[in-house]
């Protein structure tokens, strides 16, 4: 049971606070917090403990509490992800993946959970959750979630909607609408037996089955089931001008110049937001955006680990530096109806041809990064590092092994290939993104892997290769998830077989079955402390398998200008409801507008 999961889950962190706390007189809390790598919160569990009701404080509720001084008001300038912005080639979520449509969406619409975030609680602490545009949730029988709106949910007050009051029914109408367009929602229907409305403020979900991730990997996940009325989807008005119950009434789209949008003045969550309104820029070059960071002319910049100490030493040595272990899972992937790919020596191989650590000395000016293994290492406790000695023997595939990658290579028969192509993008994701897939493919054409990279534009990519569309003789390295709140997003948006994504292809691996079995299990143990170690045990499983080859994982930056106070920080697509939309400007700042 979902809820039950939850509740074991933070008592489980409320224990190991309790840990780190008595430990840190003698020096051990602070290295178990960094190997465990889940932030502190308070005693309020993040799921709903079974057969009773658990109250979704939102941040009106916290507003109350602690912004009785802030200072509202002014526009809050950023680039929309700082080097990766760029224009959405759609504003509709469900009809396409990018996270350039999620980013987009955070402004304008809801969700029922959101992260919880405050000075406690870790950047990439995705389990402690709190309502949305829902006041509560509640397990009232073993596959049952009761959700229960709040009483001020209104859509943005423009046509077709004018303000009027959302309901229920709208939003089991959008979770029809979501199941029906997109590639997404196989993940959803594996899981939601129905969605129903018994009153016009009651959401209920039944569950096929105990789904332990339910709350975090479904109901706030910033990759998912955005509040969108289906009457904007009905009549095209989604993809150009759309309007839900967000925080931020969208305003205007300048094709590679900027998204604004205005203050929703009848939020649900009102006072907040804090600012009148928010300006996006979608440039992303690197250099000017840090120097309008100098300039004082932007708020706040992601920008990474390829520019950080030149960036860093530029920039207000007063202004807030914000880092996190990586959340984007990727790597080389492939579609399994092309050969050689088949044959997992040829994966492993690919693999051990790879030099991670030599990646991240280019690429990671912070030295907090890392390895993927075939989940994110934002995704503690549930990661394992394959550089770390617990990782056992098969951490062994992710070492570089030139000799060993040739002799796997010639067993294979794939010491000699002709005509093989390696597919990257090359307008998107940014400069560092290039370097990185320019220094894998000559780490690969060096160890013996005879192929030609090859870039292509973005349109194309993410609707083709990403989706796991290759041509004959071709395979892919990029970005696969952006923003996973659990590891069964990861799991089951790129690896399970049953996913729209289906990178690869209709010949299944013979490992396949296996992982499928795995993948399938995870989803149904409900002790947290055994979920954890059986998903440690699959990442050592597919170490082997190599059914994707993960990359490096530099750690993720972000700088926030001084004059930004109450800015708390959470790793996700959704920054903006998170973090952005409960902190303020100084009163200075606020005048300059």
């Amino acid at each position: 049971m979902a809820s039950e999961y939850w509740t074991r889950f933070q008592a489980m962190k409320a224990s190991r606070r309790r840990f780190l706390a008595a430990g840190a007189a003698t020096g051990v809390g602070a290295t178990a917090l960094a190997l465990v790598g889940c932030g502190d919160d308070d005693d309020a569990p993040a799921g709903t403990p079974t057969g009773a009701a658990t109250t979704a404080t939102g941040a009106a509720t916290t507003a109350a509490a602690t912004t009785a001084a802030v200072t509202r008001g002014g526009t809050w300038r950023s680039p929309m992800v700082g080097v990766s912005s760029g224009n959405p080639p759609t504003l509709y979520p469900f009809e396409n993946l990018t996270y350039l449509a999620q980013y987009s969406s955070q402004n304008h619409y809801s969700r029922l959970l959101r992260q919880k975030t405050g000075p406690d609680v870790a950047v990439e602490d995705k389990t402690s959750l709190e309502g949305d545009f829902i006041s509560k949730y509640e397990q009232i029988d073993p596959l049952t979630v009761r959700f229960t709106m709040k009483p001020n949910v209104k859509f943005h007050d423009k046509a077709p909607l004018n303000g009027r009051a959302a309901t229920a029914t709208d939003f089991v109408k959008t979770y029809e609408a979501f199941a029906k367009v997109s590639q997404n929602a196989a993940k959803y229907s594996a899981v939601i037996d129905s969605v129903t409305a018994p009153d016009e403020k009651t959401i209920l979900m039944k569950l096929k089955a105990p789904f332990a991730p339910f709350l975090a990997s479904m109901a706030a996940s910033s990759e998912g089931m955005w509040f969108i009325p289906v009457e904007t989807i009905d009549n095209g008005q989604v993809k150009q001008d759309p309007l839900g119950t967000g925080p931020y009434v969208f305003k205007d789209f300048q094709t590679g110049v900027s998204m604004k949008w205005d203050k929703n003045p009848n939020y649900f969550d009102a006072p907040l937001p804090n600012y009148d309104k928010v300006e996006w820029s979608l440039s992303n070059d690197a250099q000017r955006i840090v120097a309008a960071l100098q300039a004082g002319e932007l708020d706040f910049s992601h920008l990474n680990g390829v520019i950080f100490r030149d960036s860093r030493s530029k920039l207000d040595p007063k202004g807030k530096d914000i880092f996190s272990q990586n959340f984007v899972f990727g790597g080389v992937f492939f579609n399994f109806d092309n050969k050689p790919f088949q044959d997992k020596r040829v994966r492993q191989a690919i693999s051990m041809l790879m030099d991670r650590d030599g990646y991240l000395k280019v690429q990671d000016g912070t030295g907090k990064g890392n390895w993927h293994s075939h989940i994110s290492p934002g995704l503690a406790p549930y990661y394992i590092s394959p550089k770390d000695a617990k990782f056992g023997p098969n951490a062994k595939w992710f070492q570089k092994n030139v000799a060993e990658a040739k002799a796997l290579l010639s067993a294979a028969g794939a010491d000699n290939l002709q005509g093989i192509k390696l597919i990257g993008n090359v307008d998107r994701y940014g400069p560092e993104a290039k370097q990185y897939w320019e220094l894998v493919s000559a780490d690969l054409k060096a160890g013996g892997f005879n192929h030609e990279l090859v870039f292509q534009e973005y349109a194309t990519y993410i609707q083709t290769v990403y989706l796991g569309k290759m041509e004959p003789n071709t395979f892919a390295i990029g970005p696969l998830i952006g923003s996973p709140s659990d590891p069964d997003d990861v799991f089951v948006t790129n690896i399970w077989s049953k996913s729209a994504r289906k990178n690869w292809g209709g010949t299944p691996i013979p490992e396949q079955a296996a992982i499928d079995a795995d993948i399938e299990k995870q989803r149904t143990i409900l002790d947290p402390k055994e979920r954890i170690a059986f998903i440690q045990e699959m990442q050592r499983k597919m170490a082997e398998s190599m059914v994707i080859v993960p990359g490096h994982a530099s750690a993720g930056y972000a700088y926030v200008q001084p004059w930004v106070q109450n800015y708390n920080a959470m790793a996700d697509y959704s920054y903006v409801p998170n973090s952005v939309m409960k902190s303020n400007f100084t009163k200075e700042r606020v005048a300059k507008g």
